[in-house]
């Protein structure tokens, strides 16, 4: 029996990448799809897009409900939405804080919760999470509250490892690091962020630098491939990395002090 597999964000970057290798391979896929108006092309697609809102928690229920209703089961969920807040501590509001973290993790969680009912019931499935290099090194400087919401992913996906054990329910984070992707060209820029903020000039350094590391890395496919490679995977691991610049970096990391990491951190984003 072909596997069931949920995906979050499947109608750009790395979720549309997945769903379009997962059902490539065979497998059923249904992804989540926001912003964008329905397309009655979609049914000519050779997986379901459904609209939904991860935000909302009556909308990740529809979800699951109208997957459940046409295949049964759902054995492995791969979380792919989320943004990037641009701006500093000061210049970023509650409101635009909360709306971060509401994507990237509470939507995150939002879709966890719905789904582990259904896999401990059906005796196991995997949770595939994209998360970020951001998330293992200090926080980038005028995009913290991504970094922040990401840390905060990784905790998350530490804690169900352990909870999920039990229940024959497997978790795991993927860490890109700069990626080419739609995600560039979606980022949020904070309102107070403007000519004018005492932090507008170096907030728009560490941008377009981060903004030109993303516009010449790898595309989403390398993430897709590894997602397909993890879903018959028999164990999985805490946390993947991609770019072996990265690995490189992380394994470094291990023998500098916290100011000489914040120093790296500095030297590439401000």
């Amino acid at each position: 029996m072909s596997k069931v597999i949920a995906v979050t964000g499947a109608t750009s970057g790395m979720g549309k990448a997945c769903v379009e290798a997962l059902s490539a391979k065979g497998y059923r896929v249904y992804g989540t799809a926001y912003g964008v108006p329905v397309d009655p092309a979609w049914k000519n697609l050779p997986y379901r897009l459904i609209p939904c809102d991860i935000t909302s928690e009556h909308a990740v229920k529809c979800f699951y409900r109208e997957v459940l209703e046409e295949a049964g089961r759902v054995d492995v969920l791969v979380n792919c939405a989320g943004f990037a807040l641009e701006g500093g501590v000061e210049d970023v509001t509650v409101e635009e804080a909360k709306l971060q973290f509401e994507v990237n993790f509470f939507g995150t969680h939002r879709m966890i919760r719905e789904v582990l009912p259904v896999m401990r019931k059906q005796g196991g499935g995997k949770i595939i999470t994209i998360c970020s290099l951001a998330a293992q090194v200090p926080a980038i400087p005028y995009q913290g509250f991504y970094s922040m919401s990401k840390k905060a992913v990784d905790g998350l996906t530490e804690a169900l490892r352990l909870e999920g054990k039990p229940f024959g329910i497997q978790a795991t984070n993927i860490n890109p690091g700069d990626m080419k992707t739609d995600f560039t060209a979606n980022r949020v820029r904070a309102a107070a962020l403007k000519p004018g903020s005492p932090h507008y000039e170096r907030a728009m350094k560490s941008i377009e630098s981060m903004k030109k590391s993303e516009l010449s890395s790898q595309g989403p496919e390398v993430i897709a491939s590894l997602v397909c490679k993890l879903v018959e995977a028999p164990r999985l691991k805490p946390r993947y990395f991609i770019e072996p610049k990265y690995k490189i970096l992380l394994f470094l990391m291990r023998f500098l002090s916290t100011s000489r990491i914040e120093k790296i951190v500095e030297s590439l984003y401000t």
